[in-house]
């Protein structure tokens, strides 16, 4: 009987606290319907809802946040008390600077933080414009917006100033206006490494110097400077008039700087000319039984002969001051050389119009083509053979060391050295054989392949 009665009373107590739950749930919904406020790039928008995450709340206005937007709270965090949420949309961003143009998608507002993500830095003197009027790098710009902008970087100055480092950044253009700008006054005792009226680099380095007023008269003119040196070469250094080779100074470059400030630079230079006249080696020929056919090489090289005068001038200040010339001598004979001729047939294959051809020799000569009715219906040749398609002429020379040899022609196929023609000064010839039912117009050069077998005799230099 207890058993049964706490059963039923545990039954009960489940059921009871069921029905708490369900309540309780059902206050905390209820309590969870609230009036929210969106604010979209930067404009509010009003709604009342149930809603776990901003993501769930953005989702009942139909928007759906993208990577690059930046949304408070987290889209996906859960936050029991928010009724805020502010989304800034991420939107194309085009930043122009002297050197590229950067392209990228941010929802940041401040065009100093979007420098900073397209990996630029923000210097004091750098400028930023949109629309050709400066704005402030750290003012939010329009959210939602395309925005297009200008950085102007500064230019960097790194000056020596009577040895003293100093580094300027500045928008001048010119390095009077910067040095103006810097408060840096120049004495006409200071010289200046670089013109004041020069546009400025990215980067310019820039020594000014405060010394003694100097002139130094040479050959491209007068130079007037100012230098602290000791010496008059080192003053010279200063100005950038080193001497060099046989130059000369007056006083000389180890002197101290001449109490009026006066150095003469003598440019003096000597050339050595060689005037040669070559003369001509011959060259004979000789067969070469290991070189193949139709290839020909040195087997003794010869040298020109070499007859030589030398000449040896000296000049001062561009002025022609005194000329020696030395000889002429013959230097060297002419050697005469010995050039090789190819005389071993290699056998090779080679494919020519799908068919593989085994030949010894391939020339490269000029076709054309005759039929019996350009030769007054005549059918004869040279060899007795009657005129048809196989049948080549060649000239006379080549007829009688070829006289039935076997050839290919690529676009005509084989054929038999069987007959004379006339042939073409100047070129080597065939003439194609047609029958006046197949005869085919040849105007070109072509390559004619001699087939195997090798022929006893075989002319080393073609006629």
């Amino acid at each position: 009987m207890f058993k049964k009665l706490f059963r039923l009373d545990f039954a009960g107590l489940v059921y009871g606290a069921a029905v708490l739950i369900l309540f309780g749930l059902n206050l905390f919904v209820i309590d969870r319907l609230r009036d929210y406020t969106i604010l979209l790039d930067g404009e509010r928008y009003q709604l009342t809802t149930i809603a776990f995450t901003p993501r769930q709340l953005l989702k009942q206005v139909g928007y759906s946040p993208l990577p690059n937007d930046q949304v408070w709270p987290k889209p996906d965090q859960i936050n029991l008390s928010f009724t805020l949420v502010t989304i800034t949309r991420a939107r194309p961003i085009t930043i122009l600077t002297p050197d590229q143009t950067y392209r990228l998608t941010s929802a940041e507002l401040r065009p100093a933080n979007l420098l900073l993500e397209a990996g630029l830095r923000l210097f004091p003197h750098d400028l930023i414009e949109q629309n050709d009027s400066l704005i402030d790098p750290y003012a939010p710009l329009p959210a939602g917006q395309e925005a297009v902008f200008t950085f102007r970087p500064a230019k960097k100055i790194e000056l020596s100033l009577n040895g003293q480092a100093l580094n300027i950044f500045t928008q001048a253009n010119s390095l009077s206006a910067a040095l103006m700008e810097a408060g840096i006054e120049l004495s006409e005792n200071s010289t200046v490494s670089r013109p004041l009226d020069r546009p400025l680099d990215q980067l310019t380095q820039v020594t000014i110097a405060t010394g003694r007023p100097i002139v130094v008269d040479s050959p491209a003119g007068s130079v007037h400077g100012f230098s602290s040196a000791r010496t008059v070469g080192e003053a010279l250094s200063d100005l950038g008039l080193s001497l060099q080779g046989l130059d000369q100074a007056v006083p000389p470059e180890t002197d101290p700087l001449p109490s009026n400030g006066f150095i003469k630079i003598n440019r003096v230079s000597e050339t050595i000319a060689f005037q040669t006249i070559e003369t001509a080696f011959n060259n004979t020929y000789q067969e070469d039984p290991e070189a193949e056919l139709d290839t020909v090489s040195t087997l003794v090289p010869g040298q020109l002969g070499l007859v030589v005068t030398r000449v040896r001038t000296k000049n001062e200040n561009g002025r022609e001051v005194s000329a020696l010339s030395e000889g002429p001598w013959k230097a060297s004979d002419p050697i005469d050389g010995v050039l090789g001729r190819g005389a071993k047939p290699v056998v090779r294959t080679e494919v020519v119009d799908g068919v593989t051809l085994e030949y010894w020799r391939k020339v490269a000569v000029y076709a054309t083509g005759y039929m019996p009715s350009s030769q007054g219906n005549h059918t004869g040749t040279a060899s007795g053979l009657p005129l048809t398609k196989g049948i080549i002429a060649v000239t006379l020379p080549w007829y009688r060391d070829m006289k039935f040899q076997k050839v290919y022609v690529p676009g005509y196929g084989y054929g038999t050295i069987a007959d004379t023609g006339g042939g073409i000064p100047g070129r080597y010839w065939i003439d194609l054989g047609f029958d006046d039912s197949n005869y085919e117009s040849w105007h070109h050069w072509t390559t004619l392949y001699f087939l195997t077998p090798i022929p006893a005799f075989i002319p080393t230099v073609l006629p």
